[in-house]
């Protein structure tokens, strides 16, 4: 299952940044720093999950519907 969200680590560390910089403007010592740190991360992470399992075929038959042409398909 692991292998699975592998391929999101290079985003998660991306989003380290922006969580960190988020943290940053809210927090008044470096125990907050941390905790809103760590939040932010898994509040992102948990997106990610809840895109691979839920969203990820939902946005395929989206996006499917939305390029299809219908009468084009009909003719052949």
């Amino acid at each position: 299952m692991i292998n699975k969200y592998i391929k999101y680590l290079p985003w998660v560390i991306l989003g380290a940044l922006p969580s960190y910089q988020s943290a940053t403007y809210y927090a008044r010592n470096s125990f907050d720093l941390f905790y809103l740190t760590l939040n932010f991360l898994i509040v992102y992470i948990a997106l990610i999950v809840f895109y691979e399992k839920v969203l990820r075929d939902k946005c395929k038959e989206l996006f499917i519907r939305i390029m299809s042409n219908p009468k084009k398909d009909k003719q052949t």
